[in-house]
């Protein structure tokens, strides 16, 4: 390689201490500032598995100064891929995405092409468990009530439940779940998880008790609260639907921090309905932005958020420094940090 060219893909200047990490990893390496951002809608419609529709919905303009760029671009950072990339980028080795979710990527055009993928799995998993804490915290302390109570001048003593002695539960012990499940010990709690490769019998120091992914049910039946952590693929498409919600306690509370695909949302306000389930977070839904007729506006003790449990404050230090390793390693010829093994 005579020169590495890198095309920052994100919205923000790129901050002098990463067109340091570029410039400085190899000789004459160039880092452009390309931005492109699809709208939620889009990026929405490309993560559903069922054909990647994405008929109607606008793309980003892409402006003759940009394809020049590309043209040239080895290396590729951002949130958001355009379609023909092979045209667009036909140097392109390797995309280093900024979020963890890889679901919105065409998996087999980067294969064919011959493209790397790595992606940014645990720069924000300390604050997205934070804010799983926060929620659980909020339903078991009724602080919404006492919000409601103070706009309404009320004074009347509602008491919530301890989290001593309760028991987590983690469908997908990542990076994610491994910062809730540390949280969660800290509050004296019982923090059980299911891991994709976990065998029966198998133990991991960061939770009490570990389960093989066909076990799901067998947690579920133990847990005041489970949270969803996991990746979107075709093992985990509608995987809490009515089955899985009936297999919970009654009284428990759902969290989704993982991919809205996860969640049959019929099946999700149905439990909030009847009160077999106490109340449901959800960051993410099925459609993003969710639509202002959707249903899930009004179930009765949901608790929504807008894709933004991840907290940026310290994001784009963490992935600075990932940058930094990667690059060395992509230079190298090493395997990545976070490298998606491609289908």
């Amino acid at each position: 390689m005579t020169a590495l060219v890198v095309a920052l893909m994100i919205d923000f200047e790129p901050s002098p201490a990463l067109r340091a990490i570029v410039e400085n990893s190899h000789s004459g390496a160039e880092l452009v500032w390309t931005p492109y951002t699809e709208s939620e809608e889009l990026r929405s419609a490309r993560g559903r598995q069922e054909g990647r529709n994405t008929t109607g919905l606008d793309t980003p303009e892409i402006t003759p100064a940009m394809r020049d760029a590309w043209a040239r671009t080895n290396v590729a950072i951002g949130m958001d891929m355009p379609d023909g990339l092979d045209e667009l980028m036909p140097q392109l080795q390797w995309i280093q995405s900024i979020t963890a979710g890889y679901d919105k990527y065409d998996l087999d055009a980067f294969r064919r092409q011959g493209v790397r993928l790595s992606n940014a799995s645990g720069l924000g998993a300390a604050g997205i468990a934070e804010f799983v804490m926060a929620r659980i915290l909020q339903v078991w302390k009724n602080l919404r009530n006492f919000d409601t109570q103070q706009g309404e001048q009320q004074w009347s003593g509602i008491f919530g439940t301890e989290a001593t002695g309760r028991t987590l539960g983690i469908a997908g012990l990542g990076s994610i779940g491994r910062e809730v499940a540390r949280r969660a010990r800290a509050f004296d709690m019982t923090v059980l998880a299911t891991r994709a490769s976990a065998q029966p019998g198998d133990t991991d120091d960061a939770v009490d008790e570990l389960f093989p992914a066909a076990d799901l049910d067998q947690m579920l039946k133990r847990c005041d609260v489970v949270v969803s952590t996991l990746p979107s693929n075709p093992t985990t498409i509608d995987l809490f639907d009515a089955d899985r919600f009936a297999a919970m306690p009654s009284g428990s509370v759902f969290c989704n921090v993982g991919r809205g695909a996860h969640v049959v949302e019929a099946d999700l306000i149905d439990a909030l309905t009847t009160g077999h389930l106490r109340a449901a977070a959800l960051d993410v839904t099925q459609v993003e932005p969710l639509p202002a007729d959707d249903p899930l506006w009004d179930a009765p003790n949901l608790y929504l958020s807008p894709h933004s449990s991840v907290s940026l404050d310290r994001y784009v230090q963490n992935l600075e420094a990932l940058l930094s390793k990667n690059i060395a390693r992509f230079l190298a010829g090493d395997r990545l940090i976070n490298e998606v093994d491609l289908p």
